[in-house]
């Protein structure tokens, strides 16, 4: 277990719109930023990262060789935010950082809780980050909305029937590569045929469903269910991520619905709505309980949320817990309450 450090040396890991959120919130709370790395090819790579993320003094250069940076920079933790699944390349990069020995925190939706899918993956990473005494894991947005707000508030019931959410966010807030997976700008009918043909990887939500599941104690039957439901553009809405208009009638985005049932006879269920806004909408996260007789008990929504910025801050608050867990893939479920991380201003 690596001790905490009052001003850990943090390398970051893909600088896109999420990437230099954080690198923002990370040098106006005086963190110690020391590496930047981007993949081999990228635009990005010689110019510094203040240049970049548009803060100024920070004169750190983002580099394509990643496991050069991380040999050179040897930092304390890495934050990667490069994209939502445990694939292959997202397996090297996790290695190469866990390889130089540094701690990872991510954003991959898929980290929240990756041995939920069975993904051997996930396994591998599990051995090497033991073997060299690192921790991996997986935050966001869904760290404090998804998993520990709710499962404080199912902790001040008796009786527990079912708990379901009900969340939106912007597709533009979150870059045009997610608006592509999210069909924005497709028709009805393209949709209806990806939708029929396309070997999906399971929803943002279902990891924060199996994550719910484990930090209230309950025990899935099986994997979570998913439905997906088009979002169809009533009028012309433009997307600024795209640059383009979507013309009424097509794709402004999709709803994931997904329920996991429990050997408790718990309900879990989240429906999440990612699409172009329109003018005047605000992203929010609603939740309802009921007991076992299916009878509403509790209600809490969350309005007009920053959603992306939420997300990076939390990231950026979990640094000294991931840096104290214990090695190997570590879920948000074993580390302490989400706080703030006031160390930062001491630095």
């Amino acid at each position: 277990m690596s001790d905490i450090k009052e001003s850990p040396r943090i390398a970051v890991c893909g600088v896109g719109a999420m990437g230099l959120d954080i690198i923002r919130v990370l040098h106006s709370r005086h963190a110690n930023i020391i590496a930047g790395i981007v993949r081999p090819g990228s635009d990005k790579a010689g110019r510094h990262l203040g240049e970049l993320a548009g803060v100024p003094g920070l004169a750190v250069p983002a580099r394509a060789d990643a496991e050069r940076a991380l040999s050179d920079a040897r930092p304390d933790i890495v934050i990667v935010t490069v994209s939502t699944y445990l694939d292959d390349a997202q397996y090297e990069i996790f290695s190469s950082a866990v390889r130089a020995g540094a701690n990872v925190i991510t954003l991959a939706e898929e980290m929240l809780h990756p041995f939920a899918t069975d993904n051997g993956l996930a396994r591998e990473l599990d051995a090497l980050a033991k073997r060299h005494k690192v921790t991996v894991t997986g935050t966001g947005h869904q760290d404090a909305y998804w998993v520990n707000l709710i499962s404080v508030l199912a902790g001040s019931t008796h009786d527990l029937g079912s708990v379901t959410g009900r969340l939106s966010w912007n597709v533009d807030d979150f870059g045009p590569t997610l608006a592509e997976l999210q069909r924005v700008g497709t028709t009805a009918e393209e949709f209806t045929r990806w939708l029929g043909s396309a070997e999906r990887r399971p929803t943002f939500t279902y990891y924060a469903l199996h994550t719910l599941a484990e930090v209230i104690g309950l025990t899935p039957l099986g994997p979570a269910e998913t439905t997906t439901e088009p979002v169809i553009a009533q009028r012309d809405t433009h997307s600024g991520v795209l640059g383009t208009t979507i013309r009424q009638g097509r794709l402004l985005g999709y709803v994931d619905t997904d329920v996991l049932y429990t050997k408790e006879g718990v309900r879990l269920s989240i429906s999440s709505q990612g699409k172009v806004y329109e003018e005047g909408e605000t992203d929010y996260n609603e939740w309802n309980l009921t007991d076992s007789d299916g009878n509403p008990t509790l209600h809490l929504r969350n309005s007009d949320v920053q959603s992306a910025h939420t997300t990076c801050a939390t990231l950026v608050n979990r640094i000294p817990d991931v840096i104290a867990a214990r090695p190997g893939i570590v879920t948000i479920a074993e580390l302490p309450q989400l706080r703030y991380w006031t160390g930062l201003h001491h630095a």
